[in-house]
């Protein structure tokens, strides 16, 4: 096993590189159909006296679902499924309601989450129509900071770093216009 380790080693050493840019990273974000991971996730804000700590789990399968379930500090499961979304909160006594809301009727929503949804799936094109894109790093270790082009995404967002290892994100930290600032991190229980 050492042996073929090696092996792997030295020739991953002797080939030539491709080259490391937003176009390779976002070819190598969509080979990765579905993730299901846990999460931690800070939020910082100007109206509260201390940061938020969120846990739960996050399920993201190709090209456009999102399911984000808070456990802890309160529980909530927020679904995006192409356009529609629907937050579903538990109260101490079990109890739901759930709200269902269409991503096109709120543009500064729907561009933050297709900004997001772009990067998990690799789409190149939108986020090249939105984002400015800096990619540093190589494919071991990566970083990419998105910075918006228009002024609807603008509004809202200053910027988002997103961070990751090969195939996979690791931590996303998003930055208000209005200094709020949240820090979500990904713990990766399995990929397709």
């Amino acid at each position: 096993m050492i042996f073929v380790g090696l092996l792997l080693t030295l020739s991953a050493l002797g080939s030539p590189q491709a080259p490391w840019d937003a176009q390779a990273l976002m070819e190598n974000l969509a080979s990765v159909r579905e993730v299901k991971s846990t999460f931690t996730e800070s939020r910082t804000s100007g109206f509260l006296i201390t940061d938020i700590q969120l846990s739960g789990k996050l399920h993201y399968r190709a090209p456009d679902f999102i399911r984000k379930i808070v456990e802890t500090p309160y529980e909530q499961i927020t679904t995006i499924n192409g356009d529609n979304v629907s937050i579903e909160k538990i109260n101490a006594r079990g109890e739901s309601t759930t709200r269902h809301y269409s991503l096109g009727a709120h543009e500064s929503l729907q561009s933050t989450v297709e900004g997001i949804r772009a990067t998990l799936s690799g789409n190149y094109e939108y986020l090249q129509e939105s984002f400015e894109i800096e990619v540093s790093g190589n494919r071991e270790s990566w970083s990419v900071l998105l910075l918006p082009r228009n002024d609807v995404i603008g509004q809202q967002i200053e910027s988002i770093l997103i961070m990751g290892m090969g195939g996979r994100i690791s931590s996303i930290d998003t930055t208000n216009t209005d200094g709020d600032k949240s820090r979500l991190r990904l713990f990766y229980q399995s990929t397709r």
